[in-house]
């Protein structure tokens, strides 16, 4: 497992991509939280003021596959519900598509689109895991491949790189991308992370989660949550690529018994839920 970067390393990779600073909402919400008893009506009203941001909270936290019982109608109505933290964090992966260059101005980038996906699904399997909320399953869904969208603003080439390494081991994808870009789209995001404050736990798992070897490994509790954010990222992203019909990963059936063990899952529920997940993303 990699819990650092070298600082020359890092020096370097500053210097050729640009990492997209921290969004003024983000830093604000932050100010606004700070206090003993947060005011609600602020905080509604900074969400609320990015039409954009907010219309895409409600879609989120109003999907199928997220549960709720009746129609969540206003950010405010939101807060009173979910609290605080909970729309805070989905603010939060939610802000990073919309300071991303833009794949094209008429259709949706397949990597968001995906993103998206990924991050509603893992949510939904947080529900049957200890100690793992729904929001930052979902956070962490939205951020894990983000260095992924970086890399193929930076270069021309990189959608043929993620094109070609679909077939790969993630160990030989890793090594492509650096041999191709002299960096990986787990660095880059790793980067990114700590750039957007996000908890270390969070920013280690971005840079390990195409390093199955981890679940292998004894560590402490928060390199075990780390593990947890990657298990159920990687079930998702199975999940939603099964949807979707696109080929099973080559060495899917050697990571999948890891990620179930971790998360103390068995076969037969892991299984149910994959088809409860299929029903829900047929519904939109």
């Amino acid at each position: 497992m990699q819990k650092d970067l070298d600082p020359a390393q890092t020096e370097a990779l500053l210097k050729n991509l640009v990492i997209p600073p921290r969004p003024s909402i983000l830093q604000a919400l932050d100010r606004a939280r700070q206090p003993e008893e947060p005011d609600f009506e602020l905080i509604g009203h900074l969400i609320s003021s990015d039409l954009t941001l907010s219309a895409a909270v409600l879609k989120t936290i109003n999907s199928p596959l997220f549960r709720r019982p009746n129609k969540i109608a206003s950010v405010h109505h939101a807060l009173q519900l979910l609290g605080l933290n909970n729309v805070c964090n989905i603010v939060e992966g939610l802000a990073l598509t919309h300071v991303m260059p833009k794949h094209s101005e008429r259709h949706p980038d397949p990597l968001w689109e995906s993103a998206n996906r990924i991050a509603t699904i893992s949510a939904y399997l947080s529900t049957s895991v200890h100690g793992i909320t729904e929001d930052e399953a979902h956070t962490f869904g939205m951020f894990h491949n983000c260095g992924q969208a970086l890399l193929a603003a930076r270069f021309k080439n990189y959608r043929d790189t993620i094109s070609r390494g679909e077939r790969m081991a993630r160990s030989e994808f890793i090594a492509f991308e650096n041999s191709r870009h002299n960096t990986s789209h787990t660095v880059v995001g790793y980067l990114l992370a700590r750039a957007w404050l996000l908890p270390e736990h969070m920013a280690l798992a971005i840079l390990n989660h195409h390093d199955y070897g981890i679940f292998d490994q004894p560590e402490d509790g928060e390199w075990q949550h780390a593990c947890t954010l990657i298990a159920l990222a990687s079930l998702s992203e199975h999940i939603y690529k099964m949807f979707v019909k696109q080929f099973e990963h080559i060495e899917w059936r050697h990571i999948e018994p890891k990620l179930l063990r971790h998360l103390a899952l068995e076969l037969e529920e892991y299984e149910d839920m994959v088809d409860a997940v299929h029903d829900m993303l047929a519904q939109g």
